[in-house]
């Protein structure tokens, strides 16, 4: 594969003339840790397995500063385990880091809900209908990629409507390390189906600012997500949608 393209500026119309709008171009670095993290959340690198550093640096063209330097920042975001003298392995969640994980996101979920009916702007709300539109169109062609990057995006923009940067910024980070899970959760077509139907009624609470239908649709979006992964811990610790959100 070649080296990462260096995305460039954009340009947009104002008042009726083409003016050019500068993009910061993102650092090689970046580009570096988005393709890693990327092939970890869709499962293409699995937990347990050591990234292959030489081979990167091949198939990007790098040196392995730059290389270095993405792989701490996976670190950082605990997608990733460095071991001196050995390298980077992949973290594989145990099922009661999985369910813990999703306790604390379940909660800042309720919390944005609630914060977004409260702050939403129009601005949000074109957000959530383009992302729920998306999504449709990636279920119907069966586009499961698409479908998770508008999902996530979905979900972020409820968050993102909270307009609190101290909650956006940890429900974004638990969102990282949820991804995976998520994401093998729904490969069978069941599954799909029933959580995609999910987001419809989500999207409305929200659109009406329905602050507590909201907050309980998205506790059981979660719960359900937990049931998906990890059916045997379900009477346990998923058996009631909203345990999730009280045993936190």
């Amino acid at each position: 594969m070649n080296k990462p393209a260096m995305p460039g500026g954009a340009v947009t119309a104002v008042g009726g003339r083409r003016a050019a709008v500068v993009v910061a171009p993102k650092s090689l670095t970046q580009q570096i840790s988005d393709h890693i993290r990327s092939e970890i959340i869709h499962d293409n690198i699995k937990p347990g397995e050591w990234i292959r550093e030489k081979a990167l640096t091949e198939q990007f063209g790098i040196s392995r500063t730059p290389l270095r330097e993405a792989l701490q920042i996976l670190a950082t975001q605990r997608l990733i385990e460095i071991i001196p003298n050995r390298g980077a392995v992949v973290v594989a969640l145990s099922d009661d880091e999985i369910r813990h994980l999703l306790q604390v996101y379940v909660r800042l979920d309720v919390f944005a809900a609630e914060l977004a009916c409260e702050q939403a702007t129009r601005q949000d709300d074109e957000a959530i209908r383009r992302h729920l539109e998306t999504m449709a169109e990636a279920y119907r062609v069966s586009d499961r990629y698409a479908y998770f990057d508008a999902n996530q995006a979905f979900h972020l923009a409820i968050a993102a409507a909270s307009h609190n940067p101290v909650l956006i910024e940890m429900h974004a980070q638990l969102n990282l390390r949820l991804y995976r899970t998520r994401y093998l959760g729904v490969l069978q077509a069941e599954n799909w189906a029933k959580a995609f139907n999910e987001h419809e009624p989500i999207a409305q609470a929200f659109l009406s600012r329905n602050a507590p239908l909201l907050a309980r649709l998205v506790s059981e979006h979660l719960g359900f997500a937990w049931r998906m992964v990890s059916p045997d811990a379900a009477e346990n610790a998923a058996a009631k949608p909203a345990d999730l959100a009280r045993t936190a």
